[in-house]
């Protein structure tokens, strides 16, 4: 979805979702009563229309009522021989008529909401027709418009004095009137088009060429899918931000000045009728995009079935069916289980817990950088301390952290090869100078390190990290709610590496945006519990099940992913570029479509760039309409996490806003105009 207006009385104009189907079918029937049953559209009819051509349907809505519609195909058009009705462009739904190269855009009707008349709402459905054809690069619009108050008078006047007398503006029509003032050009009046008395079954042939304008169409906004009409925050986003600011306490963070209203695919569309493309994606939570039909269907299905009798309570299909799924498609091929849970950091709680039972060992390594949660046990092991976890202490016990090589910043003197041995050498020596590793039950990482910095781990350190496990007995834990899911342009970041560890934990984009969270892995170690050591009451709920079948059967095909590394191309050659342009850029760095910018105030000593700087760099992008957060350490680095589904032409104008945002941040602290 590439539409979304906001109208000055909050009404808005967007392109047409399957959901509507059933108010469109209303509408046909409220603004065209005496219209031939068999030639109104059906709901039926709508889905498919949106299935063959969805950048040419447009509704308007007053919160989710659907009060205007339009619906249009595209055709080779023939002006010198017009001899189609209605019922010949609409037969099959449009299944014979539409003509996806067609170079004319058709419009097959229009309706307003009676209540609704006379505040623009055509005019505002042309204006996104006309945005359609120029997006599309088509010739124009044609349509066939009704001549509504031609059966009123048809016994004193012929239709053609009819229709001469409104051309040459002698007589006002509802619709025909209105349609010239739009800007349309009649061609010739059509005997027998469709089957309604109120215009004695005659219409007008109407052009509107590419080359007109529209009041309220914008050429600009039909070339980009960022469209911007108020600051950011605008007003009402001001006014929700001060709610917020009320109501919630303030240590909850808030990455930008966005307050949403909809979303669609890589699409962020604020209450002040702006568009954003979303570089954050809800941390990661996203890979198949803001609501994607099959999830969106499947919440629904389910919600009307039943919402949560608990697992705890009894049994029911999504979770079973999700638990199979994961135990299938997870790496390995020895026996597997799984268990869900709420959260990431709940996920892995329970990896933690079920590593200490399988092993009778306390002790839990982890890394610098990690971030795997904030409850008191995962905060124990996320690093990051002022950011996550300065004055919650104290921590849990038996927790050994342990450094790791951030190639980016390898020492002076040696190569990143040294550099690797030296930290495989560290993380030997720990189990000697800190910890016996009879007493280790797991060692947690992310492959892809993510607050850190996205960091992907050396594949010899990893490598070394899986045989130290399989030699002492250690549970081996891949924390992969950030990294997997597609993340990496693989179904599990792990499968870079051609290792296999003995859990893995997934969320964020496993549910699509349902809170829903993993354990997945050896089937000895996830049956160490004791009954009922386990669970949660809200762990798999039924609904959030759903939505995540839905979500890893999108996410594993091989289509999906090859399309995910390719974004990841786009993205590597787009920031390769920055760190070429611009010396505030240090290192940009990622696996696949998991990317990362490090920003740093001198190249050479690699020291990073403030905070604050950072944080205007995000600022910038997100005032020109990308939705961009930071990350790293030291916060010096902004992280892109889009949607996975996001077409490459989004993706490389949503990079062109971000690499002049570098820009303009970098020449303002450098005293060059921007």
């Amino acid at each position: 979805m590439w539409y979304y207006r906001r109208l000055p009385e909050g009404l808005v104009v967007m392109q047409t979702r399957p959901e509507q189907a059933p108010q469109l079918e209303d509408l046909q029937r409220i603004c065209f009563p005496t219209l031939d049953d068999a030639e109104r559209f059906k709901s039926a009819h709508y889905l498919k229309h949106i299935d063959l051509f969805p950048d040419g349907q447009f509704v308007v809505l007053d919160g989710d009522s659907v009060v205007g519609a339009t619906t249009t195909l595209r055709l080779h058009f023939d002006f010198e021989h017009v001899n189609h009705t209605f019922a010949d462009i609409i037969q099959g739904g449009w299944l014979t008529s539409h003509e996806p190269a067609g170079d004319w855009l058709y419009g097959a009707d229009v309706g307003v909401q009676p209540k609704y008349r006379g505040r623009g709402l055509a005019t505002a459905l042309y204006a996104a027709r006309q945005e359609a054809v120029w997006r599309l690069g088509l010739r124009g619009q044609v349509t066939a418009g009704m001549i509504p108050g031609y059966g009123a008078v048809k016994d004193r006047m012929s239709a053609q004095d009819y229709y001469k007398g409104v051309v040459e503006g002698r007589i006002k029509d509802s619709t025909l009137s209105m349609q010239l003032g739009v800007g349309f050009e009649p061609r010739a009046l059509l005997a027998n088009y469709l089957n309604d008395p109120v215009c004695d079954n005659f219409s007008v042939l109407l052009v509107l060429g590419a080359d007109k304008e529209v009041r309220g169409a914008s050429r600009k906004h039909a070339m980009s899918y960022i469209r911007l009409n108020t600051e950011v925050p605008g007003p009402r986003a001001r006014d929700l931000i001060a709610r917020r600011a009320a109501a919630a306490p303030a240590g909850l963070g808030r990455a930008t000045d966005v307050v949403v209203e909809r979303a669609d695919g890589g699409l962020v569309f604020d209450v002040d009728g702006n568009t954003f493309i979303d570089f954050a994606g809800g941390i990661g939570m996203l890979a198949v995009g803001h609501s994607p039909r099959a999830v969106v269907k499947a919440i629904q299905d389910q919600a009307a079935k039943y919402i949560h009798p608990c697992s705890l309570v009894a049994t029911y299909e999504p979770y079973v069916r999700l638990a199979e799924l994961l135990n299938e498609v997870t790496p390995g091929t020895f026996k597997k289980k799984t268990i869900f849970a709420n959260s990431g950091a709940e996920a892995v709680e329970n990896a933690v817990k079920l590593s200490r039972k399988f092993t009778g060992r306390a002790t839990i390594v982890c890394f610098e950088g990690g971030y795997h949660g904030r409850t008191l046990l995962t905060l124990s092991l996320t690093s990051k301390y002022g950011l996550f976890k300065s004055g919650f202490g104290p921590f849990a016990p038996e927790i050994v952290r342990l450094p790791i090589p951030n190639l980016y910043r390898t020492p002076q003197g040696m190569t990143e090869e040294q550099y690797v041995d030296f930290g495989i050498r560290q993380l030997e020596n720990a189990f000697v100078a800190q910890v016996d590793p009879k007493a280790v039950a797991a060692i947690i990482i992310e492959p892809v390190q993510g607050e850190a910095g996205f960091l992907p781990v050396p594949p010899r350190f990893l490598r070394r990290i899986r045989e130290l496990c399989s030699e002492h007995g250690i549970v081996m834990i891949a924390d992969e709610v950030q990294c997997g899911m597609g993340r990496t342009g693989k179904l599990f970041a792990v499968e870079h590496y051609d290792i296999v560890p003995d859990l893995i934990t997934t969320a964020k984009s496993l549910g699509a945006g349902m809170p829903i969270a993993a354990v997945t892995g050896r089937a000895d170690i996830m049956d160490s519990a004791h009954l009922g050591g386990i669970g949660g009451t809200y762990g798999g709920s039924p609904v959030a099940c759903a939505a995540a079948i839905e979500a890893v059967n999108i996410i594993r095909q091989p289509d999906f992913l090859a399309h995910a590394r390719r974004l990841g191309d786009v993205m590597h050659d787009a920031m390769d570029g920055w760190k070429a342009r611009f010396p505030i850029v240090g290192d940009v760095r990622g696996l696949g479509p998991m990317r990362l910018v490090e920003f740093v105030r001198d190249r050479d000593a690699k020291e990073p760039a403030t905070p604050e700087q950072t944080l205007q760099i995000a600022r910038q992008a997100v005032a020109s309409g990308v939705v961009v957060m930071r990350a790293g350490l030291y916060s010096n680095c902004i992280r892109l996490l889009p949607p996975l589904v996001m077409p490459e032409d989004m993706l490389r104008e949503g990079l062109d806003v971000v690499g002049r945002a570098i820009e303009v941040v970098s020449m303002r602290h450098a005293g060059t105009p921007a």
